[in-house]
């Protein structure tokens, strides 16, 4: 039995769709940002061990904006992790017994970044500028991300996919053509 390609070329868009956003990708950052390790189901709701455990919730109790530990990047389209040593300046002093926090010591004293198992993520050939999310838009961090401030484990608790941006898109009056999202050159 074979399999018959559609005559409608469908099938021939999304290649070529896909073959191009590879091809202009976003350069660096991207490449960073795809090298740190994902949820093996990315629309899963199952907590992800992390490397260390952190919760939001309690940390939201001291710092109560999100970009107080989370900046977005220069060139606009990822958030950061907060460095070790943003952490340390608190954690120099507080639960300096913990082994969680003696680990981080030791991220920040071998200048190693702790290797966070990133939870939220678009697939490559989508643009997400968080710049224009946040600063433009204005939306709170919990639109996409969910009552984060309220977690001490985090998962995946809003969709990512075309579906829910679209739909959201919609509900705030914002584009939706495809070249709002998609390089389609």
């Amino acid at each position: 039995m074979t399999a018959s390609l559609p005559k409608s070329g469908a099938l021939y868009s999304v290649i070529v769709a896909i073959v191009l956003a590879t091809i202009t990708g976003t350069g660096a950052l991207r490449a960073q940002i795809n090298a740190l390790p994902r949820v093996p189901n990315p629309e899963s709701r199952t907590p992800i061990l992390q490397p260390l455990p952190f919760s939001h919730k309690m940390h939201t109790q001291f710092l109560r904006e999100c970009k107080d530990c989370h900046q977005i990047s220069a060139d606009g389209w990822a958030m950061n992790y907060p460095s070790e040593e943003k952490c340390m300046v608190c954690h120099a002093t507080i639960s300096t017994d913990s082994p969680s926090i003696k680990k981080l010591a030791e991220h920040v004293a071998q200048k190693k970044p702790v290797p966070w198992v990133q939870i939220y993520a678009v697939p490559d050939y989508v643009y997400f500028s968080h710049r224009t999310h946040v600063n433009k838009a204005k939306l709170d961090c919990e639109a996409c991300h969910g009552a984060v401030r309220e977690r001490d484990v985090l998962t995946k608790e809003k969709p990512t996919s075309m579906a829910a941006c679209i739909s959201c898109h919609k509900g705030k009056g914002a584009e939706t053509g495809c070249r709002t999202c998609h390089d389609t050159i």
